[in-house]
């Protein structure tokens, strides 16, 4: 992507491509006290060397397939260059897409650094096409950490990594693209609107299967079959947040008598289930209720299966979940869970996310009744079923792949 044909206006700002007239201001941005001391490797000790600098960064050779812009920071008020911003490839980093930022010394502590930084994240998250952008920031550099949480990066490890001849600390920090961001200057607080949980689902059913089957793919359904036992006994079979119903041919080729028991909160999908097996009717009980407070009958069920469902329920929640499905299992029956799992530090995003929604939830909301991704990692995951008492977790398939990662987990009773 070519470093001269982005274009950014915020309310005070604009981002821009830097040109020669640029090389006075870049070259005194760069020597401020702050700015020479936390990017040392990018101190432009003349016009003439800013202007070389701005020369290379206009370069066809950024003009590739990852994000690789490095724009000038323009205050709309008086048409000076205050600073730069950008994305691009860290090598040190396994090539993950870095920000980075500057403000000169003299236009700090104004919110420039995060109003272009919100900016920047727009363009990579909704016109560069990324998923996730990774930072790093000197430890002692408080003011950029300050900029880098406000932005909602969240904070992965410290790192030794070579700078500028030696080797530095560097907090770690690292933000995913979980929702649209409307313009340059979202509102983390505003980005995302839970909606009853049945009805969430209804105004989605008819797009549902084709949404699922193109960010998961019939493979994650076939792998989720194939770990139903090959069998021609009427075993009976329970599908918790069964939707409209996409596993269930993958469950009856490798157990054709099974009797399927599908519970879900949306009516729409329900009637999209028996519409899209209008044959195997006899073989099908459809409930609509909510699997968390749905009376779950005693010692009923020989195996019970949930596919990208869980991962809209808390961890209290989950646990309450997962003993009602323990409870209705048949001794040495087993539960089966394909979801959504993140890394710690998506899941730490996540949560965060979770805070915010469900703060503007009204008063007497009920677990569960609104619609509000919070995805775990595997070992989260792992740990909850056990709390809730299965005897035995394991993980059949780490390879499972809904909206980005995900995993089929097998739970005996």
């Amino acid at each position: 992507m070519s470093n001269t044909c982005v274009k950014i206006e915020t309310s005070r700002l604009i981002l821009r491509p830097f040109t020669e007239a640029d090389a006075a201001d870049a070259c005194h941005n760069s020597k401020t006290p702050i700015v020479s001391h936390f990017m040392s490797d990018m101190i432009l000790e003349s016009e003439d060397a800013a202007l070389g600098w701005i020369r290379w960064l206009n370069n066809d050779k950024f003009n590739t397939d990852v994000p690789c812009v490095v724009l000038a920071i323009e205050l709309k008020r008086n048409e000076k260059c205050i600073g730069l911003i950008g994305v691009a490839p860290k090598r040190e980093l396994g090539g993950e897409i870095e920000i980075l930022f500057s403000i000169a010394d003299e236009y700090q502590g104004n919110g420039f650094a995060t109003e272009a930084g919100k900016a920047m994240i727009w363009w990579a998250f909704e016109q560069g096409g990324q998923d996730l952008l990774a930072a790093i920031v000197k430890p002692e550099n408080k003011a950029s950490r300050r900029v880098i949480e406000n932005l909602g990066f969240v904070y992965g490890d410290t790192r030794v990594l070579p700078y500028d001849g030696a080797d530095c600390e560097f907090d770690y920090f690292r933000l995913y693209h979980t929702d649209y961001l409307p313009n340059p200057e979202w509102d983390i607080h505003n980005l995302y609107k839970a909606e009853p949980m049945g009805a969430f689902f209804d105004v989605r059913a008819d797009g549902y299967d084709d949404h699922m089957l193109d960010i998961a793919g019939k493979e994650s359904y076939r792998k989720l079959g194939n770990c139903f036992p090959q069998t021609d006994a009427p075993i009976k079979v329970l599908d918790v947040g069964c939707g409209t119903g996409i596993e269930l041919d993958y469950i009856w080729a490798q157990a054709p008598n099974a009797h399927v028991t599908c519970v879900d909160a949306s009516r729409g999908m329900l009637d999209l289930l028996l519409k899209n097996h209008p044959d195997s009717h006899d073989k099908i009980t459809i409930i609509e209720a909510s699997y968390i407070d749905w009376a779950y009958p005693k010692d009923e069920y020989d195996i019970v299966v949930s596919n990208a469902t869980m991962h809209h329920f808390w961890s209290q929640e989950k646990v309450g979940i997962y003993k009602n499905i323990l409870g209705t299992l048949k001794d040495g029956g087993f539960y089966i869970e394909g979801d959504f799992i993140v890394d710690a530090i998506h899941a730490e995003q996540y949560r965060r996310r979770y805070e915010i929604v469900t703060a503007k939830l009204p008063d007497k909301a009920k677990a569960g009744e609104y619609h509000i991704d919070i995805p775990f990692t595997l070992d989260t995951q792992i740990k909850l079923l056990r709390d809730a008492g299965f005897g035995s977790v394991v993980v059949l398939d780490e390879n499972i792949k809904p909206r980005g990662s995900g995993a089929i987990l097998k739970a005996r009773k």
